[in-house]
């Protein structure tokens, strides 16, 4: 077996095997989203809220992000313990669909769930006001959302607060009542630094598209990031390999003749 062969048939066999691998995709924060209020990309203090970027990767079916924000271990501290009955400000729910349409332009700052992006899955926290001091980490629920509206889907800012300043409409964390799970997940807090997923989408149509949109905020909203990462094509490697088999196979029957 020629060595064109031998390559033409590994690269073969691994397309047919191997999950796709999307190249690491670092998506900064240019979304802010509605506000009511006028405010900026960023409402009240923001070496609390402030969201700088997203790292988003794809290996196979597993789905990594990993979000930095100043709020990083913040979702036990109570802040607005008056405004949101004693649990303070959580660590929201990360959204997820099969394509990103934010209503307007970047910024985007008349988008809400009212206009933009139709999420059509959501990773549950199991406990959004966690501290991060369990070394474990935490767990949580992949769930389809088959509401015709993001508030039929979602919980939105307003729902967890009962006054205040906020960035009003947003959509914040999954509406879990009569859903069921179709996956399950991790996440993870570096104090300061990032709140991180590790979540399997083999139980969604995530990976039949051409991206995958995100959406993650507090349960305030006060900085909100959106973005979307490209899918990457099985089919193009199917085609080189068959394409590099054409050609051995002509180069063998050269050779015989």
């Amino acid at each position: 077996m020629t060595d064109l062969l031998k390559l033409s048939l590994t690269i073969l066999s691994l397309t047919l095997v191997q999950p796709a691998v999307a190249v690491p995709t670092t998506i900064v924060d240019n979304y802010i989203g509605a506000d009511a209020h006028g405010h900026g990309d960023v409402i009240g203090r923001t070496s609390d809220f402030e969201i700088t970027s997203m790292d988003v990767s794809l290996s196979g079916s597993m789905l990594s992000v990993s979000i930095y924000t100043t709020f990083a271990g913040k979702g036990d501290d109570h802040l607005f313990d008056s405004l949101t009955g004693g649990k303070g400000i959580g660590y929201g729910d990360l959204l997820l669909s099969g394509s990103w349409n934010p209503y307007g332009s970047a910024p985007y700052s008349g988008d809400d769930s009212s206009n933009g992006t139709l999420w059509s899955y959501g990773f549950a926290l199991d406990n959004r006001w966690w501290n991060g001091s369990d070394t474990s980490g935490g767990s949580g629920t992949l769930y389809r959302l088959d509401g015709a509206t993001n508030d039929a889907n979602t919980l939105l800012s307003g729902d967890f607060l009962t006054g205040g300043t906020y960035r009003t409409g947003q959509e914040v964390a999954v509406d879990t009542n009569g859903l069921t799970g179709v996956g399950t997940g991790s996440w993870s807090i570096v104090d300061g630094s990032s709140i991180n997923f590790s979540l399997d989408l083999s139980g969604t149509t995530l990976l039949t598209g051409d991206e995958i949109a995100l959406h993650w905020g507090f349960t305030c909203a006060n900085d909100v990031i959106e973005g979307s990462i490209d899918v990457p094509e099985p089919g193009i490697l199917l085609l080189m390999a068959s394409g590099l088999l054409g050609v051995a196979f002509q180069f063998r029957k050269s050779k015989a003749g």
